[in-house]
């Protein structure tokens, strides 16, 4: 009796780590390769467009500046900048191994959430908000899962690139405020871009704020501030027109 309960224990034993090795699996990020490298803010948004119409999440991060951020960034002027300090969405002290990790992990996170509101953005019929709770029956959601299949996504096509707002980019301030925001994560520099794309037949605009880090160019977000996209990473339909009216 007494090696059965053992046997039984050492089962169970074996069956929670195997459960708490899957968890640490599956909570850690896809690979991100800070070796590749985007020579201009146009070639990584383009870059991450394909991914998200191939759907590769690996290829997607690796025009995000995931590790770029998380090795990089600087708690101490962060809260010099903000005078505040949000624990649960700040990105940890970059000093610790433990820390860095975690903000891999964040960031990719964030980025991850951005390109699935996005995917929706696209995809879906129904009528959401995707800020708030949705009340939502199961024939809806039964209908919105088969609305949004990602491989859809495959004829996504990039239309043009521009400044988010040329006049007020081209503005000594902002220079200089973009300047002093890409130092808080490390870079040496940011920017903004409008993106208009087309998907079924619709014309789209997605916002980026990017990053500068030597010599290549990484998204940090899906949105621009500048031209007041949203940030969770949807997209706004538009026309043609509307876009070049916004970035001329």
């Amino acid at each position: 009796m007494q090696k059965k309960r053992i046997l039984i224990l050492i089962t169970g034993l074996a069956l929670l780590l195997t459960a708490i090795g899957g968890a640490s699996l599956a909570a850690a990020p896809p690979n991100q390769t800070s070796t590749v490298t985007f020579s201009t803010p146009e070639d990584t948004i383009t870059s991450f467009f394909e991914g998200v119409a191939e759907g590769d999440f690996s290829k997607i991060l690796q025009a995000c500046a995931i590790n770029e951020i998380s090795e990089n960034f600087h708690f101490d002027l962060n809260i010099d900048r903000l005078q505040a300090f949000l624990p649960s969405q700040s990105y940890a002290p970059t000093d610790y191994p433990l820390y860095v990790e975690l903000n891999k992990a964040q960031i990719a996170s964030r980025i991850a959430s951005q390109v699935k509101i996005l995917a929706y953005s696209l995809l879906s019929t129904q009528d959401i908000d995707y800020s708030l709770m949705t009340r939502m029956d199961v024939d809806t959601a039964l209908s919105f899962m088969n609305e949004v299949d990602p491989s859809r996504l495959a004829n996504l096509e990039v239309q043009e690139i521009h400044l988010s707002n040329p006049k007020h980019m081209s503005d000594t301030r902002y220079e200089e405020n973009a300047v002093k925001i890409a130092r808080v994560y490390g870079a040496d520099d940011s920017t903004e871009r409008l993106a208009l794309f087309t998907f079924e037949q619709n014309y789209y605009m997605l916002g980026f704020t990017l990053f500068k880090y030597g010599e290549t160019w990484k998204i940090s977000s899906l949105s621009s501030p500048i031209a007041n996209t949203t940030e969770l990473g949807g997209a706004g339909k538009t026309t043609k027109e509307e876009f070049e009216s916004m970035t001329q």
